[in-house]
Formats: C-alpha cells, sequence, structure tokens
C-alpha cells in the first residue's frame, strides 16, 4: 500500500496545485476585465475608476511577494494556501455586493494578498519539492491551465453576466472557483514528500532527495550582490511588458483596417498559442535545458513583431506572428522560474524569485497606460511594436550574460 502510494501521490499534488492555479488565475484572475464595463456603468463610474480595483490588486500582489516566499517555507501549506484562496474567493465574491469605490478597493488588497502566494511562487515551488524528473514539463501543464480555465471561465462568466447580471456572475464564479479548489489544498497538497514519509516522482535509490536534503544554490543575499539578478530582473520586465501588448491586440487589428471580429478572434488564438506555448516550453527545457527553451521563447518574440507588422491588414499573416506572440508570452510565468533555479540553484529560489515577481507585477500594472500613452502620442501601434522588437533583443544578451555570470558563483 505504501508502495502505492509514494507511485501516484505525486501526481495528486501535481492535479491539485493545477486546480488550485486554474481556479484563482484562470476563473478569477483572467475574467477581471468581463466586470469594468457593467461595473462602470451601473455604478456611474469612469471605466478609469474603476480600473483603479486592478491596479491597487497588482500592486499589492507585487510587494508581498517578498513576504509571501518567506510563508511558503515557513506555513504549513494546507493553511497558507487555503487562506489565501480563501483570501481571493471571498473578496472576490463579496465585491458582488458593494456600492462604493472605496469597498471595491479594499476587496483588491484581499485579493493581491492572495495571489501574491498563488499566482506566481506556490506552483513552482511547491511542485519541484515533488518531482526530481519531468519537472518543467508539468510546469508548463500546471501554468497552461490558467490559460484553459481562462477559456472557459470567460464565456461562462460572460453569459451569467448577460442573463443575472455582473453581481451574480461574479459570487457565483467565486463560489465555483473555491469549491473547485479547497478540496486538493485542504485534503492533498503537502508541501515536500517527505512530510509524509514519501520521496519525490524520479528519486532513484542512492540519490539524495532534492526536498529532504539541504538544498544547493545561491543565498538570496548573494544573489542580491551579483549582477546577474538584475539582469534577470530586466529579462522579466521586458517579458512581461512584451506580454501586456496583448491587451492593444484588438485595437492594433482595427488600425490596420481589419474588422473588430477578426480583432476578438486574436485573442483566442493567442489564448491557445499561449496555453501551448506553456507546455512546449516546460518540455524543452527538460530536453535541452533552460537556456535553450528562455532562447527560442525570446526569438519567437522577435519573429511575431516582425511578421505582425510586415503583415498589415493581411489576417492570416497576423493570425500567424500572434502564434509566435504566444510563445514568448509563456516564457512570462513558465520560462522566468526555471531560469532563476537554472542559475541560482534551489537554496533560496522562492526569494529571489519574489524579487523578480515583484518588478514584474509592478511592470504589468502600469504597462497598459504606457502603451495607451504611446499611441495618444503617435496615433499609431508601430512604435510600441518596435520598442518591444528592442528590447527582446536586449532581452537575449542580457539571458546569455546572465548565465555566463551565473556559472561563477558559488553554490553552497
Amino acid at each position: 500500500m505504501e508502495q502505492s502510494k509514494k507511485s501516484y501521490y505525486p501526481w495528486l499534488v501535481f492535479i491539485s496545485l493545477s486546480l488550485m492555479f486554474f481556479a484563482a488565475v484562470g476563473m478569477l484572475g483572467n475574467t477581471n476585465g468581463l466586470y469594468l464595463t457593467p461595473v462602470a456603468k451601473e455604478m456611474g463610474w469612469t471605466r478609469t475608476a474603476a480600473s483603479w480595483y486592478l491596479t491597487i490588486y497588482m500592486l499589492v500582489m507585487a510587494f508581498s511577494q517578498p513576504f509571501a516566499s518567506q510563508l511558503i517555507y515557513k506555513v504549513n501549506s494546507k493553511l497558507l494556501l487555503g487562506t489565501a484562496m480563501t483570501f481571493v474567493c471571498v473578496a472576490t465574491g463579496a465585491a458582488s455586493q458593494f456600492h462604493t469605490a472605496m469597498a471595491w478597493n479594499i476587496s483588491a488588497i484581499f485579493i493581491g494578498l492572495g495571489q501574491a502566494v498563488i499566482m506566481y511562487l506556490a506552483v513552482p515551488i511547491i511542485l519541484g519539492n515533488w518531482f526530481n524528473k519531468k519537472y518543467a514539463t508539468l510546469l508548463g501543464v500546471a501554468l497552461a491551465l490558467g490559460t484553459v480555465g481562462s477559456a472557459i471561465a470567460n464565456p461562462i462568466a460572460g453569459q451569467l453576466i448577460t442573463q443575472y447580471g455582473w453581481r451574480s456572475a461574479r459570487l457565483i464564479m467565486s463560489v465555483a472557483a473555491w469549491v473547485i479548489s479547497m478540496p486538493g489544498i485542504l485534503f492533498v497538497i503537502r508541501f515536500k514528500p517527505s512530510e509524509m514519509g514519501l520521496k519525490p516522482y524520479g528519486y532513484e535509490e542512492g540519490q539524495t532527495s532534492k526536498a529532504a536534503a539541504p538544498l544547493k544554490g545561491v543565498s538570496a543575499v548573494n544573489a542580491l550582490k551579483s549582477p546577474a539578478l538584475y539582469m534577470v530582473v530586466l529579462v522579466a520586465g521586458i517579458v512581461v511588458l512584451y506580454a501586456s501588448m496583448n491587451t492593444q491586440i484588438p485595437g492594433y487589428a482595427t488600425s490596420v483596417g481589419l474588422a473588430t471580429t477578426v480583432g476578438a478572434f486574436a485573442m483566442t488564438i493567442l489564448n491557445f498559442a499561449n496555453m501551448g506555448g506553456k507546455v512546449f516550453l516546460g518540455w524543452l527545457t527538460d530536453k535541452v535545458g533552460y537556456l535553450g527553451a528562455m532562447l527560442t521563447s525570446l526569438i519567437s518574440g522577435i519573429v511575431g513583431v516582425v511578421v505582425i507588422l510586415m503583415g498589415g491588414g493581411n489576417v492570416t499573416v497576423f493570425y500567424t506572428g500572434l502564434i509566435f506572440f504566444g510563445l514568448c508570452f509563456a516564457a512570462l510565468t513558465v520560462m522566468l522560474p526555471l531560469l532563476i533555479k537554472g542559475i541560482f540553484g534551489q537554496r533560496e529560489f522562492g526569494k529571489i524569485y519574489s524579487y523578480v515577481t515583484m518588478v514584474q507585477s509592478v511592470i504589468a500594472a502600469f504597462a497598459a497606460i504606457i502603451y495607451a500613452r504611446i499611441f495618444d502620442l503617435t496615433k499609431s501601434f508601430v512604435f510600441a511594436w518596435q520598442l518591444n522588437l528592442v528590447t527582446l533583443v536586449i532581452g537575449i544578451i542580457l539571458v546569455i550574460g546572465a548565465v555566463k555570470i551565473g556559472k561563477k558563483l558559488v553554490q553552497e
């Protein structure tokens, strides 16, 4: 019985983490945009006033990352993840009963605190403890489910808003997300196999278990002294700035003479490319290593920009460019943790990664405003695409440099 448990339990943890990410990010985080118009209309707010809720949520999540990374290692996983998920679901659902901007913005604080644990940190850290082999591939699959959740939840939430109003829709989606995620959090997920007397998947006799032995790597203090960390932070900023261009895709399509329906369908293509890209990049990392996979994603981003700009009003070329765009987009959640783990090791991976995600989240919070300002000044999206083209090339140079410097760091 113990041998059977040893063989299947890591997979139960994988499924439970995937469902948690599916619910918190796919069902709730990625459907926030649907509520802006009906909420602003009912409350009599401007779209800017309604959008402050999202900015506050992103900023709270950003600046909570270092604190959250410490809690993941110190607090019981059931308690921490259960509390984080409850924060997200209760605050999201409670907003369905609010009538003031202040109440909405207060709920955003609790959502940000919960998502600080779930969105970037929990899955790569805990999954890494349970899998010695196939880790990168499974990380890609788990994170891809956030995109699947978005693809499923957006039309459902949209239909609920149409039939029952945004208040009922928000409450229903929040309850559903909590119900889907909590069984796995409470009854399955453990921080590491040794808590149950088990070994990670891929463990071999005579091999030291990653989850049981002291983790090898660069300390957070030494990482902060190394140029490699700041180069990785810049790469993260470049990737999130590029990924945030997805909000401008429908507008760009219209600006080059394509129909509104083309821009709308473009988001579907982008979602599928992003989802497939996460799985592909994870698999590629297991096959050729994190450097090759990271460079592949950045080069794909460059190809995507070039194809989109050269395509003009050609629908087929536009959609083709979005496939490459989606592959680079996928690096945002998959490749950055793998890059950091590859350069700095596992010793204080969570703490080091939290520094990167903090900057990443701040840039994400203001990216849409940056692109809107560029469009207002130039009356075109071309400069925004060109900016991304230049920064992606810089990103390739930074990645190669960070890896070279990282090889000289002492891992203890």
